[in-house]
C-alpha cells in the first residue's frame, strides 16, 4: 500500500504543469517596449478604454503597460498590453469586446484578420470598431497563450488546456492598438504600421512576449 501511495504522489508530481516563464518586474517589463517607434513618441498613459477600476485589480494580471503613442503626420495610436507569466485565463477582462461596452461604447464591427508582418508571416488578430456618441475607435487586438495566437476565447482556453497536457503553465499577453478615426480602411492600414513599428524596434525579449515565435 505505501509503494502504491508513493507511486501516485510520484506521477501527480510528474504531471502537474510547471510555469514557463518567470514573473516581470515593472521596470523591465516596461523596458522591453520602446518609447520610440519609427515614426511615433511616447506621449501619455492617458485617454485610453480600460476594464472598469474595480476588475483592474493586481489579482488579474502581472503587467499592465498603457502608453499613447503620437506622429507628426497622424492621429494618436493607443497602446494597451496585458501581460501574466502564468496564463489562467485573467486577460480576458481585457478583451475590448469586454472593456468598451462596460465603458459606453457599442460594437459596431468585430471581425478576424491578419497583421502582415513581412516575409510571408501573418499576425492572426481581431479588427473592431467601437462608437460612442461622436467618438469612433478602429481597433487591433491579438492574444498569445504561450506559442498560440488564438482569436477566440474558446481556442485561447483550448491552447492553454493543451500546454497543461504538455506538462506546463504558459504566460499569455493581449495586445491592443487602437486609434481614433471615422475611416476603418485608413485606420487598419495605419494600425498595421504601428505594430511592425512596435516588433522591429522592441528587443527579441520584447517581441516574443509580444507575439511568439512567428
Amino acid at each position: 500500500m505505501g509503494t502504491a501511495l508513493l507511486a501516485t504522489v510520484g506521477f501527480s508530481e510528474l504531471y502537474t504543469p510547471r510555469r514557463s516563464a518567470a514573473p516581470l518586474s515593472d521596470k523591465k517589463f516596461d523596458a522591453l517596449f520602446p518609447t520610440k517607434l519609427a515614426r511615433w513618441q511616447y506621449l501619455s498613459a492617458s485617454g485610453l478604454i480600460l476594464p472598469p477600476q474595480d476588475q483592474l485589480s493586481r489579482t488579474l494580471y502581472e503587467q499592465l503597460l498603457t502608453r499613447v503613442y503620437s506622429a507628426a503626420d497622424a492621429a494618436a495610436v493607443m497602446l494597451v498590453l496585458a501581460y501574466s507569466s502564468v496564463q489562467e485565463g485573467r486577460l480576458q477582462v481585457h478583451r475590448p469586446e469586454v472593456c468598451y461596452p462596460a465603458a459606453g461604447f457599442r460594437i459596431l464591427s468585430n471581425e478576424v484578420k491578419y497583421v502582415p508582418l513581412g516575409q510571408g508571416r501573418m499576425l492572426p488578430a481581431r479588427f473592431l470598431v467601437a462608437e460612442r456618441e461622436d467618438r469612433r475607435e478602429c481597433i487591433i487586438y491579438w492574444t498569445r497563450v504561450g506559442d498560440a495566437l488564438p482569436t477566440r476565447w474558446r481556442d485561447q482556453r483550448i491552447a492553454m488546456a493543451k500546454s497543461n497536457l504538455q506538462g506546463y503553465i504558459p504566460d499569455g499577453l493581449l495586445g491592443r492598438a487602437s486609434i481614433i478615426s471615422m475611416d476603418a480602411a485608413a485606420a487598419w492600414e495605419e494600425l498595421v504600421s504601428f505594430i511592425n513599428a512596435l516588433l522591429d524596434t522592441a528587443p527579441v525579449a520584447g517581441r516574443r512576449l509580444l507575439i511568439g515565435t512567428i
